[in-house]
Parts: structure tokens; sequence; C-alpha cells
């Protein structure tokens, strides 16, 4: 079944009747099946009209008449109700008089909607509404006559008094009632002269006699119903469970045999913005814990050195200054070799790291999935960024500084290798020259775009012959790059050339209770020490340009 708000009516209170347009042709509608238009034909409309009823806001207990009259026009189907002389019905057109209530809806069932249009459907009732679905929901002009002077309130009260007039004077005056009293359980005598007819207009009479008329017919404010709530879903299945109304009548009601039932002029049930029911409601969103960052660090140069534990704040230790060396020896007692050694001390302190936080202990009573293991992957982050610049630094701070060699042409007048190779491979012969191998070459970052752009395809392969090493080769040599690396320099290393000591498992954290302001802090300390062992092992090279 569809609900169509749609035309306005015209109101007589002479005949109790209403008319007016009850489904518009070429308009959007706005329903509860969504938005469409209606097409001439696309609706059957019931040859016998007996059935077709009229009611309020789709109510079908609301019951205020019947369809008279149901035709075809060019501006779409008008439709004539008649209104029952009822409590129910004199209210009706005293909302339609005063414009409280003064829309025709349709209801039609089986509907079937394609590509934006109805082409299918069953008009079985009307509904006197108070918002329409189509722009052209608005009354027709009333079918009394107006005088021009007459306001707006003189002509509800008018409108009201014919009413009020119309329905006295169907009213019969009631006759004496006979003062005999009946007991409960007596039945009247009927009379015997009397037909069914009459006996049904005696019984008419008497209702009609005993109905109290109202005082005044002006609008009164009525509670508006919103079709197909939640609560009006509700209480359908309520009712079905009770055997209060029909399985069809359930099926009808939520949805036709063939299509949907439309229930026009559809409250907005909006879910954010302003009246949204989110903004009431809290909907929980969905937890993600920590994202991912692209700030992450992974440590570059600190992973480049050799490694020890750190044992205590301050380390010492020595390095020659003269190695032994020996020689040849005559023998027969002859002096053997021998040389003035010298020795030079090696001291140092460790460098000391901390970061601490007093978060509120109500992260721990209410624990939020993901805080705390995000936190200390945060300070285990940050310590690896710390502890790999002071190690980076003390290496550029400790090496040997060497001043590249001018390019040369290749054989054969080809263009020289470029300003960064050149560089890699004066420190890596400077490295050899001292019977060590180099291991990793950090170049500042503008060498570095310069050496991935070299027209060879295996740099290192390159380099490794370049060197013409004789045993050994670069295979396992790195090159990164590294903003610390001031521009055009380069530094070539061995690893045994810096030794770098932590903690083990560094850094340590602590927790604590902060009782005083009901807190937890939350601490991580760490220590490192980094020592260069041989300025030789790190060849800080100034790249020649072209």
């Amino acid at each position: 079944m569809i609900q169509i708000d749609a035309g306005t009516l015209t109101a007589s209170a002479t005949d109790r009747s209403v008319s007016g347009l009850l489904v518009p042709f070429g308009e959007e509608c706005r329903s509860n099946l969504g938005k469409f238009t209606v097409d001439a034909g696309a609706f059957e409309i019931p040859t016998d009209l007996q059935g077709v009823g009229f009611n309020r806001e789709h109510a079908r207990e609301d019951v205020l008449g019947a369809a008279t009259s149901v035709r075809e026009t060019a501006k779409g189907i008008v439709a004539t109700f008649s209104v029952a002389n009822t409590a129910a019905g004199d209210q009706a057109l005293a909302d339609i008089a005063a414009g409280t209530r003064k829309h025709l809806s349709a209801e039609v069932a089986n509907v079937l909607i394609r590509a934006g249009k109805a082409v299918g459907g069953r008009l079985f009732a009307g509904a006197l509404v108070a918002t329409p679905a189509f722009p052209s929901a608005t009354l027709l002009a009333a079918a009394v006559d107006t005088p021009e002077d007459e306001t707006p309130e003189e002509l509800v009260t008018r409108l009201a008094a014919e009413l009020a007039s119309a329905v006295a004077a169907l009213s019969p005056t009631p006759e004496p009632a006979d003062e005999t009293p009946v007991s409960e359980d007596e039945t009247p005598t009927p009379d015997p002269t009397e037909s069914d007819e009459d006996e049904e207009k005696r019984k008419k009479n008497n209702l009609m006699a005993n109905a109290s008329i109202p005082s005044t017919l002006a609008a009164t404010a009525v509670t508006e119903k919103r079709p197909l709530s939640v609560y009006e879903v509700g209480t359908l299945y309520a009712q079905r469970a009770q055997g209060r109304i029909s399985d069809l009548d359930f099926a009808t009601a939520l949805e036709g045999e063939n299509g949907g039932t439309l229930f026009g002029a559809l409250s907005d049930v909006k879910y954010s913005g302003t009246g949204g029911l989110s903004n009431s409601l809290a909907p929980t969103p969905q937890w993600l814990g920590q994202v991912w960052q692209a700030t992450t660090y992974r440590q570059q140069v600190l992973p480049l050195f050799s490694h020890a534990d750190l044992n205590s704040l301050t380390f010492s230790g020595f390095k020659w200054g003269v190695k032994p060396t020996g020689g040849d020896w005559a023998g027969n007692k002859a002096d053997v070799p021998s040389n003035t050694l010298t020795a030079l001390p090696v001291t140092g302190t460790a460098v000391r790291y901390a970061i601490g936080h007093d978060i509120a202990r109500e992260f721990v009573d209410f624990p939020i999935e993901g805080f705390f293991e995000s936190y200390a992957a945060a300070v285990t982050e940050d310590y690896a960024r710390w502890s790999d610049n002071k190690v980076t630094a003390a290496a550029i701070a400790g090496a040997t500084v060497l001043v590249g060699d001018a390019l040369t042409t290749l054989p054969g007048g080809t263009a020289n290798i470029g300003s960064a190779a050149s560089a890699i491979i004066d420190g890596a012969t400077a490295i050899i020259t001292t019977g060590s191998l180099p291991d990793f070459a950090l170049v500042s970052t503008n060498l570095y775009k310069q050496l991935v752009k070299m027209p060879q395809s295996n740099v290192l392969g390159y380099l490794n012959a370049a060197l013409g090493l004789s045993e050994g080769d670069l295979n396992g040599f790195t090159i990164r790059p590294s903003s610390a690396v001031a521009a055009n320099k380069v530094l070539v290393g061995s690893k045994s050339a810096v030794t770098v000591l932590e903690l083990p498992g560094a850094p340590i954290r602590i927790d604590a209770l902060d009782l005083a302001r009901g807190g937890v802090d939350k601490a991580a300390f760490g220590y490192l020490g980094v020592n260069v062992n041989d300025a030789l092992g790190l060849q800080l090279v100034t790249a020649a340009t072209a």
C-alpha cells in the first residue's frame, strides 16, 4: 500500500463533502517508498467505490467517511468524499475550515516503481492530512461564497457556525423518555407495527439524540502522527501477536503483495547535523588504536658500528700510540728486534637520556585499548632516534678529514664517474691503506642523488673493481644517505672504528604511582657511551666538483 499526500480540498458544510486533487500527475512525491512521479493511467481506480474509505492521517481506525467520486483529469486523480455525520467528521470539517488539516493523501496498494516513476498500483482509500507530499497539495477554493472583506478569523467563525447549524438541523428532537423504570434484564417490547426500516431509523435517531454536539467547531490542536515510525511498526507487530489484526492486514500495512505501501509526507529523520539523532544517541565510533605514521624512525648509523654492553656511567681503556713491531733476527743469541712502545689512555662518560609523563590513573582503571603499548613503542622509537643522532655526531666529529682527488676523465674520453663515487673511492682507499676494509659510506643527500643516477647498473661492483682489492671485496658495503653529513661530503668508515655502549635492553622503564594527584608516572632512562677507537677508520671526504 502507498499513501500519497496530494491536492487541495473543497469543503461543503451543507452537504458534508470534500473534493480535491488526490494524485497529481508529473509532480515528484516524497514518501516512505522514496521520491517518484505518477503519470496518467499508472494507478487503477475502482469501478465500485464501495469500500474506498476516507480517514484521518492514514489511521484506518479513524474513519471520516467514504468516496463518492474518483476520476482522472488532465491534472491528476480527483476525488470527492462524503464526511460522516459523526463527531470525527465534524472535527474534520472544522479542521479544513480552520486550515489546520486541509490536504488529501491517497492510499494505493501494490505500488510498482521503475526509474523514479510509479507504473502500477491500486487506489483503495484517501486520507485527510496536515502535511502534503506533493508541492501542489493545497486546498482548492472554498465551495461557499466568501466576502472580499472577510478576514480569515471571520471565515473560520462563520463556517463553524454554519456547520454547527447543519448538524443541529439533522438531529431530531428527542421524545420525552418513558419515566417507567425498566429493569436491567428487561428488554423493551418491539412495536409489532414497526417495519425493519422504521426500526433502523428509530435506532439512528436515538443515537443522534443522545450524542453531544460540540459547543464550538473551531479547529483544535491535534497531535500529528508520523507514518510508519519505529513505534508504529512495533505496534503493528504487537497487534498481530495479540490477534487484533489479520496477517493479511499486517502484510498490507508493511508491504503490498506486489509492491510497497507508500505513506506520503514522511517526517525526515536525519543522522547528523541540525536535528540529527546521532547528536543524542552518540554512536560509538570504530576504534583504530594508534594509526600508522610515516615518521616512524629506524636507526641508520648506530647499527653500522661495533656494539658492547655499558656497565658503568664512565668507561676507560687505552690504545697504542706506538704499537709493538718486530723484524728479522740473526739468531745465535743476537739481540731481538725491539721498539719503544707508547700507549694512550681512553676515557669517556656515557650521556644520559630520560623521558617521563604523569598520566591520569583513569587510563589504568579504565583501560583504553593499545594506549600504554603505543606509549611504550613511542618511547622506544624516541630513544632510538636520540641514540642514533648521538652516534652519528660522534663519528663525524672523530673522523679524519680528507680532501677528495680531482675528477679525471675516464679512458676513452668518457665522462668522469661523478663526485660521489670518486669521494667514496678516496675514503675507502685511505682506510684500506691502514690494513682495514671499509664497511659503509654515509653520503650527503645532494651527492646521494647523483650517485643513484649513475649510468652503471652495479655501483658497488664498479667501486670494488676501481679499488683493485687483492683480497676481500665490497659486497657487504653499505651506502646510505644522511642529512647529518654536510653537503658535498662523504663519511667512509669501518665497523670497528667506533664502539657503541648501551645498557642491555635499553632504555630502562619505570612505573610509579603519583598518590598525591591520582596519577601514574611513566618514565624511561637510557645511557649511551660512544668511543672512537681509530680516527683513521673514519674518513670524512670532501668531494671534488667538476
